[in-house]
């Protein structure tokens, strides 16, 4: 596990903290700070893009009500990301026509992989507030770019911990036929392994990404007999598999089926009582965890201004945006190698509870929760039951397996 250097503790100041201190306006001669974000905004994962833009726009309404950033209002912009061509297109227009001082967002790994690129040309700091894909805190790191979620490694460790005890000895996969889902199987596959010596793995489909009939992928996986499935179908994609899979008994045939996606209500939500109980799911932010004063705050704040209840995209780029005004304010301008070098190392806390950003990869550090889906009387959807919490200490990649160098 590589070392942790020069770590900083940073709270981001509780959003109902300071919400009577009076604010005069804005000086005429300060610009804003503009935040050029990328979310899927349009097409069948736009559930996504509206809960990212939605947190980022609940940062953007309290930091402005309290007086903006160093004096100076706080400009938030929205545009879809589309494929990796649009994407690459949009953030050079953010850059060279918008004068954006940052960018977040992106929920695509492969936009991801491509709009990075463009920022360390250019030399702009992203956030990247979804995306799970490993390379881009691997080797497609650079001194710009930082993720505040967990990783499709993370992710699969965790998943490894939460099954070794499980009575599964027969794994099947299923996953976007993309450097997420292949490597996501394959890291999943080494971690299993090394907690659990019996297991086999019976064989693996990767479909294309917004397949509408997955018949065969059904049909294979029920075919290898399976004790359990694991799958990083994703957004519209896994809700239009367990649809059809749902429909024909796959879920009483498998005995697990462990996806970690499955928690964000950009899933649960589209689903309802379509989805099935028993699931292991996972998300990168549950709503209803931790059970604490700050979490509960921020999710009925969320549900006040837009009636439904924060995915985990919402909370991700809400954080972004706090502790890049504390970050930016720390340093007392928006000078960008400063700004670097003080989100390099960093412990902050926010409504999930503490996380770090290592220095070595620009990687957060965060707990990884998982849990079976259960139904709920409270809520119009499945919630998580049987929680596993796995410390994020426990899941990272040394330098070594990371391939990062800055």
């Amino acid at each position: 596990m590589g070392k942790r250097r020069s770590l900083r503790l940073i709270l981001l100041v509780p959003f109902w903290v300071g919400a009577f201190l009076p604010f005069s306006g804005w000086a005429m001669d300060n610009p804003p700070v503009k935040i050029g974000a990328l979310f899927q905004l349009t097409g069948p994962d736009a559930a996504y893009g509206r809960h990212g833009s939605q947190g980022a726009k609940m940062a953007e309404k309290e930091i402005n009500e309290r007086g903006g950033v160093l004096g100076r209002k706080l400009q938030v912009s929205m545009v879809h990301e589309g494929i990796a061509a649009i994407g690459v297109e949009e953030v050079l227009k953010y850059i060279l026509e918008g004068g954006v001082d940052f960018l977040l967002g992106v929920d695509s790994s492969s936009v991801a992989l491509a709009v990075s690129r463009v920022a360390k040309r250019h030399r702009k700091i992203i956030l990247f507030t979804h995306a799970p894909g490993a390379q881009l805190t691997g080797t497609a790191c650079h001194r710009y770019a930082f993720r505040v979620v967990n990783n499709a490694v993370m992710d699969a460790r965790a998943a490894a911990r939460v099954m070794k005890d499980k009575p599964a000895k027969r794994w099947y996969g299923i996953g976007p036929d993309s450097e997420y889902g292949r490597g996501s199987w394959d890291e999943f596959r080494t971690a299993l392994n090394q907690v659990k010596s019996d297991v086999l793995f019976v064989g693996e489909s990767w479909p294309k990404h917004f397949t509408y009939d997955y018949t065969s992928v059904i049909n294979a996986a029920i075919q290898a007999k399976p004790d359990a499935v694991w799958s990083t179908l994703w957004g519209n994609d896994l809700v239009t598999f367990i649809r059809q899979a749902q429909s024909v008994g796959f879920f009483e045939r498998v005995k697990f089926f462990v996806n970690p996606a499955g928690a964000s209500l950009a899933v649960l939500g589209p689903l309802g009582s379509k989805m099935p109980g028993g699931v292991w799911v996972s998300a990168r932010y549950w709503f209803l965890y931790p059970d604490g004063l700050e979490n509960e705050i921020f999710v009925k704040a969320y549900r006040a201004l837009y009636g439904e209840y924060p995915a985990d995209v919402a909370l991700s780029s809400y954080s972004a945006i706090h502790l890049l005004k504390r970050v930016i304010e720390e340093v007392g301008s928006l000078d960008t190698e400063r700004i670097v070098e003080q989100l390099e190392g960093i412990t902050y806390r926010d409504p999930e509870g503490m996380k770090t950003i290592r220095k070595e990869d620009h990687q957060v550090i965060k707990d990884v929760v998982w849990g079976r889906t259960t139904k709920s009387k409270k809520y119009p959807f499945r919630i998580l039951d049987d929680l596993v919490v796995v410390p994020g200490d426990e899941l990272i990649r040394s330098d070594e397996e990371t391939g990062c160098q800055m």
